[in-house]
């Protein structure tokens, strides 16, 4: 199996939803769109003609890893089922994202509903809270970076919220 191959593999296999083939292109360092797709191509007839419970498939110009039908009935049961619903992974991310961040602005930017959230992820051992003042600051803990790698906490350039102000230790 090419180097190649192996990227193309590794993205289809971290990811549960279909990869565009512009995404292949910069996991296989390749600038030319057809010949990235003949690629994927080629790798998809090569995966699909082992003997093994997964295939790819193709969606348009996407690609996916997935389950062969008759294996899909016996281990759907396993399928993890979404760990938090939207509104506390909103809290959990404005946390992430501009961590170390006063308890009382996660609550001003996401309502008081979030006092229940972070006490859900503070529980679950994805955030700590350390007194400061007369609120609390929050962080990410270890568990949050393996369970969403360190990717998820990268500083981007976006615009503030109005009024954050950022603790400084």
């Amino acid at each position: 199996m090419s180097e190649k191959d192996k990227l193309i593999e590794a993205a289809l296999f971290m990811t549960p939803q279909a990869v565009n083939v512009s995404d292949l292109m910069e996991v296989i360092s390749e600038q030319n769109y057809t010949m990235a797709k003949g690629i994927a191509l080629r790798f998809m007839k090569k995966f699909n003609q082992r003997d093994s419970s997964l295939h790819v498939v193709q969606i348009e110009d996407r690609f996916q890893m997935v389950i062969r039908p008759n294996y899909e009935e016996k281990v759907r049961h396993l399928a993890q089922k979404a760990m938090f619903h939207p509104g506390l992974m909103k809290t959990l991310a404005l946390i992430a994202f501009k961590q170390p961040i006063a308890q009382s602005l996660v609550i001003k930017y996401r309502n008081n509903k979030a006092y229940d959230h972070i006490h859900r992820l503070v529980e679950e051992g994805f955030i700590v809270r350390a007194p400061k003042g007369r609120s609390y600051t929050l962080r990410t803990t270890k568990k949050f970076l393996e369970c969403f790698g360190e990717d998820a906490i990268k500083q981007k350039k976006l615009s503030p919220l109005p009024g954050l102000v950022e603790d400084k230790d």
